[in-house]
């Protein structure tokens, strides 16, 4: 029987089964490679599109024409030179009319004094700097009817007050000397160890009373100063500022003033009646200005436990003015002495003094 050979024999399909086994595994490797490659050198995927770049191109910009210069103005030729025509002959002006002279009215000079005062009233209380001594200056005084200035006399006082609220007391004294030409003045107040005030007037008596040559004031925790009344160069000066005013003959001081309406009263007592008043100029420790003084009327008071009638004078301040009201009581029946005196202050404190004793001094 004769035998036949197979189609593949055994040891060549083992041969095409390795051939096959290899090419798979090489084709594997492959795809293995490509992928690693992929993640780790970042190729991208066959799959995804392709990112598009987009390159937008523009125009320059346009020149922008710079303006034409500006035209050089034409050279302007000088105007031919004219001879100038002499001006014509004006007519000399005719002389004026003589204007006829005018009386002023009675009540012109009036108007004025007292426009005048108004303005002396307002520079002396508003303004710190000198006043312009022409505008300032006082109605001429005649001197008084007649005047009997008081005998020497030491008077003492109980003083009583007001002050931020609470009442004071304590005790005060005034020293009067006449010394028949001339006269001097000593005050002072206190209140337990303190003195609140002390003054002092020194001066002559004369046609006019009481004509004070120099004031000096001393208050609680304030310098001393100084009012001068130079007669001779008629001007009244001070010392805590740089004021001056002309004195008139009857000019007085804070503290003289007193003892003038008490010389006025002896000399002539019908000048004190109920409304009566005294106009009288008076300087303080900066300025002066007029007083009016009114006599508000006849009124008891109380001396050292006695009655006593006295007459109650009174000066108001100006308008607007922070200064002093301040009442007297003059008493006919004790020499006209002062039995009490009481300073206002425009907040409402005070400081009363009550006689309480006096004492006649022999005359220097």
């Amino acid at each position: 029987m004769t035998s036949q050979t197979p189609f593949f024999n055994r040891s060549s399909s083992k041969r095409w089964l390795f051939a096959i086994a290899i090419l798979v595994a090489t084709l594997l490797l492959h795809l293995i490679i490509i992928n690693w490659g992929r993640k780790y050198i970042g190729m991208p995927a066959a799959t995804s599109e392709p990112e598009m770049v987009t390159i937008s191109l523009q125009k320059p910009p346009a020149t922008i024409p710079l303006p034409p210069p500006k035209p050089k103005p034409a050279p302007v030729k000088p105007a031919p030179k004219s001879t100038p025509k002499p001006p014509p002959e004006m007519p000399a002006p005719a002389a004026p009319a003589p204007v006829a002279q005018q009386e002023l009215p009675p009540d012109q000079s009036s108007a004025n004094t007292d426009a005048d005062a108004a303005a002396v009233g307002n520079t002396i209380s508003n303004t710190p700097t000198a006043p312009d001594p022409a505008r300032q200056q006082p109605q001429p005084q005649t001197p008084p009817p007649r005047t009997d200035a008081p005998p020497s006399v030491a008077l003492q006082y109980d003083v009583q007050g007001l002050r931020e609220g609470q009442k004071v007391y304590g005790s005060g004294k005034i020293i009067w000397r006449n010394m028949g030409d001339r006269y001097r003045i000593d005050g002072s107040a206190s209140v337990l160890f303190f003195t609140l005030l002390q003054f002092s007037s020194d001066g002559m008596l004369d046609d006019f009373g009481v004509s004070p040559a120099i004031y000096t004031e001393k208050r609680f925790h304030k310098t001393a100063t100084d009012t001068r009344f130079e007669r001779a160069r008629n001007t009244i000066t001070f010392s805590a500022s740089d004021n001056h005013y002309p004195c008139p003959g009857d000019a007085q001081d804070r503290a003289s003033i007193i003892w003038q309406l008490a010389a006025i009263g002896r000399g002539n007592p019908a000048a004190f009646s109920a409304g009566a008043g005294f106009d009288i100029f008076v300087a303080g420790v900066h300025d002066a200005e007029p007083w009016k003084i009114t006599v508000s009327g006849a009124e008891d008071v109380t001396v050292d436990g006695d009655p006593a009638s006295a007459w109650h004078v009174v000066r108001l301040p100006q308008p607007g003015s922070y200064d002093q009201k301040i009442d007297i009581w003059l008493a006919p029946q004790q020499q006209w002495y002062p039995v009490k005196i009481r300073y206002t202050e425009s907040n409402g404190e005070f400081l009363e003094m009550s006689l309480s004793s006096q004492t006649p001094l022999q005359p220097n």
